[in-house]
């Protein structure tokens, strides 16, 4: 892999952008013409009449890719999602669908995005059809637009089970254009309904300073969840590129029913703040807590065949494939995290977290942040491990078991390699992997109040006040 190729980015999954595989447009998948001798038909009480249970799966891959990250996402599609496992078009098999917004060639002119199914016919083609098509000023990263794609899917292909990969950059739980440049931000913003709070009387960390862009050598725009790039023209010296991205509980929003799972290729995607915000509507979520290669979360080669390839999709299983195809490189190719979680046991680990962050409140307030792991480089000092920051602020054998029991609960599935981006080159930039349980947090001794402000805003300090 190039060492263009490293910035840090969360792909997005499906687009075929090659001509050779012409749209057609098609129509609502009605109950017409059935075979009852398909998997999924029982026989009715009324003569010949038949009742069609659904049996089949939908995966839909949401692109937010109308930003930096639009040639790696053409790259990936093109060569990667032609091998891998395509479902045919049977009234009972699996669904495919892939949303993209994508920037062309750097044209960040806004244009149509497009809701398509993929599938194979009877001779084993690959088919394209486009079923939606959204007006050019569409934003891809917003919660009204995900409601349009997955009530349009629903409504469309009515099946048993729904999951979600959700592509761009990503920020966790960052305010809107923090991570690009804190320093800036902090000056020109205030805590939302006024003036920050004046800080505590524990010492802060020192705020970076300078945008990623001159700063960090594998710039890749990092930031909230989802991010589109718009070019406005607004008279002299216009047009300029204006940035839309979601918080979590705007992601939230978007989702207007219950998903099997929401998998993430984007940054910092495992922070607890998302795990916890999401458990009300997905079963399981599965990301990164620190930056996520160029080359994506995932092998889109291989990503279907463990969601929609089998009878029951195998997370686990693409969550050991993602991590091994990284840790069996070299150099600073050999960099992933991967967190599986089970939304089931997220408030079990709320509880057990709200008890601990008051009996080690005073620790957590003047801890040594450098001491503790962190997921994060460019001095963006906002993502550390959940589990070694109660370590490092003296936990107790017997509350780091109680932790240790609500983590097992709801992270399924962790792995790290040893280091991010390289530790032993005197030039790195990465940082050192010595323990992961899964998921980063916040630790305010690390942030500023403005970062209080906006982080008291999130379900996850609502139920463990971390943040008073």
């Amino acid at each position: 892999m190039k060492i263009l190729k490293i910035s840090s980015r969360f792909l997005c999954a499906i687009v075929i952008a090659s001509s050779a595989l012409a749209a057609v447009s098609c129509d609502k998948d009605e109950n017409f013409g059935i075979d009852a001798n398909e998997q999924g038909i029982q026989g009715g009480d009324h003569g010949d009449r038949k009742e069609f249970v659904q049996t089949r799966k939908l995966l839909l891959f949401y692109e937010c890719g109308f930003n930096s990250l639009y040639s790696y996402i053409k790259d990936d599609m093109e060569k990667e999602l032609v091998k891998g496992f395509i479902p045919r078009n049977g009234r009972s098999d699996d669904i495919l669908l892939v949303f993209s917004r994508l920037a062309r060639n750097g044209n960040y002119v806004n244009q149509p995005s497009y809701l398509r199914r993929l599938y194979t016919d009877a001779e084993g083609t690959m088919v394209s059809d486009t079923l939606l098509t959204l007006p050019a000023e569409t934003i891809a990263s917003s919660p009204e637009t995900m409601r349009t794609v997955l009530n349009y899917a629903r409504s469309a292909f009515p099946s048993k089970s729904y999951g979600l990969i959700f592509a761009s950059h990503g920020s966790g739980w960052l305010p809107e254009n923090y991570f690009f440049d804190p320093s800036a931000y902090e000056r020109e913003h205030s805590a939302p309904g006024g003036k920050a709070k004046s800080a505590p009387s524990f010492q802060r960390a020192p705020i970076p300073s300078g945008s990623l862009a001159a700063t960090d050598p594998y710039f890749g725009m990092t930031r909230s969840i989802g991010n589109d790039a718009e070019r406005i023209d607004s008279g002299p010296g216009s047009p300029y590129i204006v940035q839309h991205e979601m918080s979590i509980n705007e992601f939230v929003s978007g989702i207007p029913f219950h998903l099997d799972y929401v998998l993430f290729d984007m940054c910092f995607s495992s922070g607890v703040e998302i795990y916890y915000g999401l458990k009300d509507v997905a079963d399981f979520v599965m990301g990164s807590p620190c930056e996520v290669m160029a080359d994506g979360m995932f092998d889109y080669t291989t990503v279907t065949s463990y969601l929609i390839g089998r009878e029951t999709p195998d997370l686990k299983g693409l969550a050991d494939d993602s991590f091994k195809r990284y840790d069996s490189r070299t150099g600073i190719e050999r960099s992933a995290i991967v967190s599986l979680s089970s939304s089931a046991g997220m408030e079990a680990l709320a509880a057990t977290c709200k008890s601990l962050f008051e009996t080690y409140r005073a620790a957590l307030s003047v801890v040594d942040y450098t001491q503790v792991q962190g997921y994060y480089r460019s001095g963006r000092h906002y993502f550390f491990d959940l589990e070694d920051a109660l370590v490092k602020c003296g936990a107790s054998q017997a509350d780091l078991a109680v932790l240790k029991n609500a983590l097992d609960g709801s992270i399924l599935y962790k792995n790290a390699t040893p280091s991010f981006l390289g530790h032993s080159s005197p030039n790195s930039s990465g940082f050192t992997i010595n323990s992961t349980c899964g998921i980063s947090i916040y630790l305010p001794c690390a942030g500023t109040p403005l970062l209080d402000s906006f982080y008291k805003q999130e379900a996850w300090n609502s139920a463990v006040s971390l943040v008073k």
